[in-house]
């Protein structure tokens, strides 16, 4: 293996030298801040060829069999519109855990390197009860809470559906009619008073206690500061609901707003009726957020599914 280090002020231009001197196949072993605020990237590559003894003991170069190829994961990686520090992540951790295992099947590998470099939730985790959905309008909120109470009455866990959009009466009625089909209890409350009191009993009285918060544009600072007063006054898990197949970029910077108001949590909707992921690998990566469940049918029951390595694994390679 060869190994060297490249100095650059970023750490993309650092990992842009290291690909240029060893090759798109440089496995990242480290990256270090110096104290001049310069980037340090340690790089690696399997050596093409050995050097060996045949059975005369006349010195040959052979080509060496065990030498792994990104090729299939990068097309694929490119094809879902993936951000490309994040392909490059994705790669660079492929390619160290095929030299480290001695792996080369790429399915396996993918999802070795997924589960290393994203974390995984359970969205029905009664840790904290109190579950906050937040999106932008039309991404799907209303549906999503209810496929989680859906999944939660299969699991025969006790929970209500809360609503706190005082703006579209339909989407209060919307949910007052999920809950009514799935037997679960709803509340509407019109202040952030009305919510502290309520989640003050909910809490105590249920396992899960699933809360709607107006759709907003998250790009507008009064809608913004509106959602805000609402989750002053929730400790809950914070998910980010969001349509899959969405522009990466516009995706990344949607996501980052919900960041700054909580988000931990990303739930991805309509998965069913999208082709390229590379929006969600990269606004998780980006924004630090869980992958919790995800929509995958418009079915009610049944249609919200768990989000794992293997999952992921199979849709980018499909």
């Amino acid at each position: 293996m060869k190994i060297k280090t490249f100095t650059a002020s970023g750490s993309l231009e650092a990992m842009s030298l290291a690909r240029e001197a060893l090759g798109d196949n440089a496995v990242i072993i480290s990256t270090e801040t110096l104290d001049d605020g310069q980037i340090r990237v340690t790089a690696a590559i399997e050596e093409t060829q050995e050097i060996s003894f045949n059975e005369q003991q006349e010195l040959e170069v052979r080509d060496n069999p065990s030498r792994y190829t990104d090729r299939l994961l990068r097309e694929s990686l490119e094809y879902h519109d993936t951000l490309d520090l994040v392909k490059q992540r994705i790669l660079s951790a492929v390619r160290k855990l095929s030299a480290e295992r001695q792996i080369f099947d790429d399915r396996r590998l993918l999802e070795l390197a997924l589960g290393e470099l994203y974390t995984y939730r359970d969205i029905l985790d009664k840790i904290n009860p109190c579950k906050v959905f937040m999106g932008a309008p039309g991404s799907g909120k209303s549906t999503a809470i209810a496929k989680t109470a859906a999944l939660a009455l299969m699991k025969k866990l006790s929970c209500c559906i809360v609503s706190t959009d005082n703006v579209r009466a339909g989407a209060n009625k919307q949910l007052e009619a999920f809950a009514k089909i799935l037997e679960q209890d709803f509340f509407f409350c019109q202040s952030e008073r009305n919510l502290y009191e309520l989640l003050q009993k909910a809490e105590k009285n249920y396992d899960l206690v699933l809360i709607d918060t107006p759709g907003i544009n998250p790009f507008l600072e009064d809608e913004v500061k509106k959602v805000s007063r609402w989750l002053e006054v929730i400790k809950g898990d914070k998910i980010l609901v969001m349509s899959a197949g969405s522009n990466t970029y516009e995706a990344i910077e949607i996501a980052e707003v919900f960041t700054e108001l909580g988000a931990k949590q990303l739930l991805p909707t309509r998965l069913d009726l999208t082709r390229r992921i590379g929006s969600l690998l990269s606004v998780a990566a980006c924004c630090e957020l869980s992958f919790s469940a995800a929509s995958v049918s418009a079915n009610i029951a049944g249609g919200l599914s768990e989000i794992t390595p293997a999952g992921l694994s199979k849709l980018i390679l499909a």
